[in-house]
């Protein structure tokens, strides 16, 4: 079995990010992740009235009202496609460029799901030419202050999910656990901390990603007749990637006891782990 953890851990906590570049007649989508920018799409609202006059009387009064309802509905148009991007393209997180009246105008008509990650950004703008490095420097901040939050929650869920022995747990920890739930496809978010010191510790596997086992008999038992010794965040990283989870790293210990998970591995399960009674 290929060494896993050092390729995943080089790569780092990677969200996928959706710019919007906006002004008040459209918006321009990007998608922003590990292989660079690629474009998602766009969205054009009324072209006019789109500029306000100066003079006062009623009638420039009425226009600049047209002006105003332009504007508005606009931001609906740019809202509603920027929610279909985001959902489209599976980013995590979104990001507002542009004008800075229609940006709070389009963050307020956002489905609330996607209004929750979206932040916005004075850089930049849907112009031609208006990219810069602050804009370049904002976009990187968010996506690594959203990575950093995800892990946060993800420990806090941890922490709250772990139980005494013997009653229901949303978490595990510890290598024989968390083979168990690797062989029942439980394992929602694995969470593997690079400093612990259990991701060497030897379990054995089959074929199969979900053939992995705490000893070699156990392995056999499952119906492997020739299983191989490997490291456990191998095989868990494995078994996590057959079925679909998540996979985080976590920050090192840092010297007062914060070394969670302990031992280096955990998981978030699908489902709560009810132990029999003894």
């Amino acid at each position: 079995m290929p060494r896993l953890t050092p390729l995943l851990e080089l790569a780092g906590q990677d969200p996928l990010c959706l710019v919007a570049y906006i002004d008040r007649t459209g918006a321009d989508f990007e998608l922003r992740g590990a292989a660079g920018p690629k474009d998602a799409g766009s969205v054009e609202g009324r072209q006019s009235p789109v500029h306000r006059t100066a003079s006062g009387d009623w009638s420039q009064r009425h226009y600049q009202l047209k002006v105003e309802n332009t504007w508005e509905h606009n931001a609906g148009e740019i809202a509603e496609a920027l929610g279909s991007a985001y959902e489209e393209s599976g980013a995590e997180l979104v990001v507002l460029v542009g004008d800075v009246r229609e940006r709070p105008a389009v963050l307020e008509r956002l489905p609330e799901a996607v209004r929750e990650v979206t932040v916005a950004t004075e850089h930049g703008g849907r112009a031609p030419g208006s990219s810069s490095p602050a804009l370049e420097e904002a976009i990187e901040q968010a996506r690594q202050e959203h990575a950093h939050r995800h892990v946060e929650k993800a420990l806090d869920r941890f922490r709250a999910g772990r139980s005494e022995t013997g009653s229901r747990a949303d978490a595990v920890e510890g290598v024989p656990a968390l083979v168990e739930a690797a062989q029942e496809h439980r394992i929602d978010t694995l969470l593997v901390r690079s400093d612990g010191p259990e991701l060497t510790t030897e379990t054995w596997v089959g074929a199969a990603p979900d053939q992995v086992a705490v000893r070699r008999a156990d392995a056999e038992t499952l119906g492997e007749g020739d299983p191989v010794a490997v490291r456990a965040d191998d095989a868990l990283l494995r078994a996590a990637a057959a079925t679909a989870a998540d996979v985080l790293f976590v920050p090192p210990a840092d010297g007062e006891g914060a070394d969670v998970p302990a031992g280096g591995l955990g998981a978030l399960l699908r489902w709560a782990h009810e132990p029999s009674a003894a």
